[in-house]
């Protein structure tokens, strides 16, 4: 009988909600290859968003005869990594950043070399997730938001990034509103639809890709072999996994494994996404036929105009420690929505929505990582910040560097950054967070 030195019991298992409007517009994917019986491989990845899909096709690459299962609790591209808004960010500037350029630098060459990555795999399995290379661009209604687009101005010069500004006109003939003031236009990063980005990277893993979803694993268990780590058990509710090597790239139920705990802020943000429009109405929404537009202000709203003509609404922050969603809440944030979508383009006040639902998010206190060995072959992948995907791409690809023996500059930028500070525990962190978002609500109420 093998000897388990150590056990860890997840706390909660993964549970996004029953919705997604990326997921449901898409057609209906083949049937989950789930985990049953007990299966050997060499590496066990938990977790199949951006982080754990880079770092089993970089590992699967440079190690073609090793096993690799990657397992997940629901659905590529249900879970976080296509649930946000589908800006593929090259690089991540925020108000304040300009007095802390060291961080930001570090952080755009990051964010620039995940999108980069993604690029080339896009390009080169074909796959049809409407990219589309657009850019982005910061906006502000009022007095508040045009504090933070100065803010914002501020770090884009400091860091050197090219924006250019665009006037309410301007900002009219985009989006065929005037609600907003002003813009500041920043191209390079991309916009895509992620639940489709998301399949098609699952689709297209190496051939010695096991990928095992709707899969939640419930136990790690360590098994002890005199002074080394023998291996280890990944624990489902229908089998087992045998690995060598475990990487747990699961976002914020990282911690209900007991690993990384009081490191990651958990924040919900919350979107819906309207039917099509019909070319007549998609007329009436600006002059490009397409817009990515993100705010300026923490409390304001994400707005796409999609290439297949629907509006997409981000806004309502919560503290999500418990990772769940009442309807109530789901009640409130759609009403949210509507609001926004009316105030913007008052002729689209009544229009369906093809679905409203929630996402997590990650920050940590001092911008720090958690990346790399927390136990005894046991690793980590995680993102934390407001450019999970292009960023946790390229962290996922370095960690699969990092494991085969190969270093490179890119890798010790990321590993100059510093780990993921400690935070208080509940309720003082929720007490500060719940504080903060609600003077967020009541400074940038006009953003919404």
């Amino acid at each position: 009988m093998p000897l388990f030195d150590t056990t860890h019991r997840a706390q909660k298992l993964p549970d996004d909600g029953p919705r997604n409007g990326w997921w449901e517009i898409l057609p209906p994917p083949p049937p989950a290859r789930t985990l049953g019986g007990t299966i050997k491989a060499d590496w066990a990845i938990v977790g199949a968003g951006a982080c754990g899909i880079a770092v089993a096709r970089r590992l699967a690459e440079l190690k073609p005869a090793d096993s690799v299962v990657l397992v997940d609790a629901s659905r590529v591209g249900y879970g976080a990594s296509g649930r946000n808004a589908g800006f593929m960010l090259n690089d991540h500037a925020h108000g304040g950043m300009e007095k802390h350029l060291e961080p930001g630098r570090r952080s755009n060459r990051l964010c620039g070399a995940g999108l980069d990555y993604l690029r080339e795999l896009v390009g080169q399995h074909q796959i049809q997730c409407d990219w589309s290379e657009w850019g982005r661009v910061y906006v502000a209604q009022g007095t508040a938001g045009e504090a933070h687009l100065a803010d914002l101005a501020r770090a884009f010069d400091g860091l050197g990034v090219a924006y250019r500004t665009v006037d309410r006109r301007g900002m009219e003939a985009i989006t065929g509103t005037g609600f907003y003031s002003r813009g500041l236009r920043a191209d390079g990063s991309t916009l895509v639809q992620p639940a489709a980005m998301m399949r098609g990277l699952g689709a297209t893993l190496p051939a010695n890709v096991d990928l095992r979803e709707e899969t939640p694993i419930t136990e790690v268990r360590r098994e002890a072999g005199g002074h080394r780590v023998a291996g280890h058990r990944l624990i489902a509710p229908e089998g087992e996994i045998e690995a060598k090597t475990v990487i747990l790239a699961n976002g914020m139920f990282l911690e209900e494994f007991g690993y990384a705990k009081r490191r990651i802020v958990p924040i919900a943000l919350f979107a819906s996404l309207t039917r099509q429009l019909s070319p007549d109405e998609v007329r009436r929404v600006g002059e490009e036929g397409e817009f990515g537009l993100l705010p300026a202000s923490p409390n304001g709203s994400t707005v796409r105009l999609t290439r297949d003509r629907r509006i997409l609404m981000r806004n309502t922050l919560y503290y999500g420690r418990e990772k769940t969603y009442s309807p109530e809440m789901m009640e409130r944030v759609a009403a949210n929505h509507r609001e926004g979508i009316r105030r913007r383009w008052p002729d689209f006040e009544d229009i369906e929505l093809a679905g409203t639902w929630g996402g997590m998010m990650g920050f940590t206190r001092n911008e720090g990582t958690v990346f790399g060995e927390i136990s005894p072959g046991v690793h980590a992948v995680t993102t934390t910040d407001a450019a999970p995907m292009t960023k946790g791409t390229i962290a996922g690809k370095l960690l699969a560097e990092q494991l085969s023996g190969i270093d490179s500059e890119l890798l010790q930028l990321l590993l100059s950054a510093p780990k993921a500070a400690w935070l208080p525990p509940d309720p003082i962190l929720r007490f500060v967070v719940d504080w903060r978002i609600k003077r967020y609500e009541a400074t940038d109420a006009a953003e919404l």
